[in-house]
């Protein structure tokens, strides 16, 4: 969810000469921050090695520069640095006519406040300052921050005799996570869709991409089509359309990546899609998905398996919220699997964008952490990291180390995929099965393993009487320490064996669900 900035003033002169003396003296880089992330087949690269994305999203980190308040955004990025993440996913956008906030960056179609321009600016300088990197949407599907219908509503404002009149009865909302929405219907006769099939309206986004990819930035003197902190441009964020077939948005992606390319050689470009589809084939049956069908049946007006094929989209993008897509948190992570599979054989890194629960954030974000650990995956960024009393907060968001769960757990794999990253991941001696937690436990429990070997995995769970209830890994899996998922929802309270056979041997462990 994402919220309009508080109106203040802001603090011009002195302000802006703030920001050059605080970033001015951070400005020297190692050589491997000085180099692009680059595109692999299906892994991302720096240097001579691999790279993951393991991080986090603070959208608001433009928002916080441009009034003034580098106390709260330098906390951000020394937070990330403590945690060892390599990357967050921040807007760079704000599209509103009124100019009169700070942090408006577009005002009008080619009309730019210098002042919103040069917070984004410092927002680069400062990550580039404290050697992270960062993934920028460029455009808002939804009406936070202005979006997409902004674009619409200055095309309806400019050209009112091509805009017919429609019906208001025709009017329907839009809504995505955590209230996330839009309208349909924008003015008269123009909706959403426009945005995307209107050719004014794709050149004034056209020019948007132009000037920000040809600014030079006014702290560091890089132009932004040459800034290496910079990982990946998004060509939107959360992309939707009312085309069931998905051919506006796959269009629209190829038109957008192919203009980008023309300016931007040196970064990846992504859709900055969620992964909905227009057909369930290819994906696992309706009932691992809790049959929630409008997942894969075109309601979302995008196709994720058809936007694969966009050459020029560098970067598969989706994104992840069991609870108001109206799954458990084991159905959220067969999502997780299905799309990396279907990236893996189209040949693209995949970046899981967005991921966040309000339930038992801590169990969640364990096993998916370890499911892109062991998968192909290219990173995870879990939405969002803030500060603590922070105005952008919202029901996902966590600061550290208030959030201590959730801060330790990204600690660790920020830690375990940079290890991976340098060929140095430690191999259990034994395979073992550990302690679940929470034990006792209510619902959902995570089950962790070490494996000394690859090896034919058997997990298995049996109910008191000694009757076999479920297989939850039955694979072959590399050495490691595994973490997963025992979903007890349909099960009743009481007393539950878990046996993991591997290598050759067996180790059961009592749990105990409480209901």
């Amino acid at each position: 969810m994402t919220f309009l900035p508080r109106r203040e003033t802001l603090f011009r002169v002195p302000f802006l000469i703030r920001l050059f003396i605080s970033i001015g003296v951070s400005l020297r880089l190692q050589a491997q921050d000085s180099a692009f992330v680059q595109r692999s087949n299906i892994h991302l690269s720096l240097g001579q090695r691999p790279f993951y994305a393991t991080g986090v999203n603070s959208y608001f980190l433009q928002n916080l520069a441009a009034y003034g308040d580098t106390t709260h955004l330098d906390e951000i990025f020394q937070t990330a640095q403590t945690l060892g993440i390599t990357t967050i996913r921040t807007w760079g956008f704000f599209d509103s006519p009124d100019s009169t906030i700070p942090a408006v960056i577009q005002y009008a179609p080619g009309k730019y406040n210098e002042a919103g321009l040069r917070a984004l600016d410092y927002a680069v300088a400062a990550a580039r300052a404290h050697s992270l990197r960062l993934i920028v949407p460029l455009v808002n599907n939804w009406d936070d921050y202005g979006g997409m219908n902004q674009y619409v509503q200055w095309y309806a404002d400019e050209f009112p005799s091509l805009t017919k009149r429609a019906p208001v009865s025709n009017q329907r909302v839009v809504f995505g996570t955590a209230g996330r929405k839009y309208n349909f219907r924008v003015s008269g006769s123009l909706t959403h869709d426009d945005f995307y099939t209107q050719p004014t309206i794709r050149q004034w986004y056209k020019d948007y991409l132009r000037t920000l990819l040809n600014r030079i930035n006014t702290v560091t003197q890089i132009p932004y089509k040459n800034e290496p902190t910079i990982l990946a441009w998004e060509l939107a964020n959360e992309p939707r359309s009312s085309d069931p077939s998905g051919g506006i948005v796959y269009n629209w992606l190829a038109e957008m990546s192919r203009y980008v390319k023309s300016i931007d050689a040196n970064h990846l470009v992504s859709s900055g899609e969620e992964g909905l589809d227009i057909s369930p084939v290819g994906y696992s049956p309706a009932d691992s998905y809790n049959g929630q069908a409008w997942l894969f049946s075109g309601d979302g007006g995008i196709s994720y398996s058809q936007n694969l094929t966009i050459p020029t989209l560098d970067v598969v993008s989706i994104h992840c919220y069991p609870e108001p897509w109206g799954l458990t948190v084991s159905e959220g992570i067969v999502w997780l699997r299905d799309h990396q599979r279907l990236a893996d054989a189209s040949q693209k890194p995949l970046i899981i964008g967005e991921i966040g629960t309000r339930a038992q954030p801590g169990l969640f974000y364990e096993v998916a952490f370890n499911e892109a650990y062991f998968s192909n995956s290219a990173g995870m960024l879990l939405w969002q990291l803030t500060f603590e009393n922070s105005p952008y907060d919202d029901d996902y968001a966590f600061s550290c180390p208030a959030s201590a769960g959730v801060c330790s757990i990204l600690e660790k794999y920020a830690s375990r995929f940079e290890q991976k990253r340098n060929g140095t991941s430690a191999i259990p001696a034994a395979t073992f099965l550990l302690r679940n937690y929470p034990n006792p436990f209510n619902l959902t429990t995570v089950i962790s393993y070490d494996l000394s070997a690859r090896s034919q995995v058997l997990l298995e769970v049996f109910n008191s009487i000694g009757q076999k209830i479920g297989s939850p890994v039955d694979e072959i899996q590399d050495p490691g320490s595994h973490s997963m998922l025992f979903d007890a929802s349909t099960h009743g309270g009481g007393s539950y064996f878990i046996r993991l056979t591997a290598n050759g041997i067996s180790h059961t462990q009592k749990v105990l669900l409480i209901k």
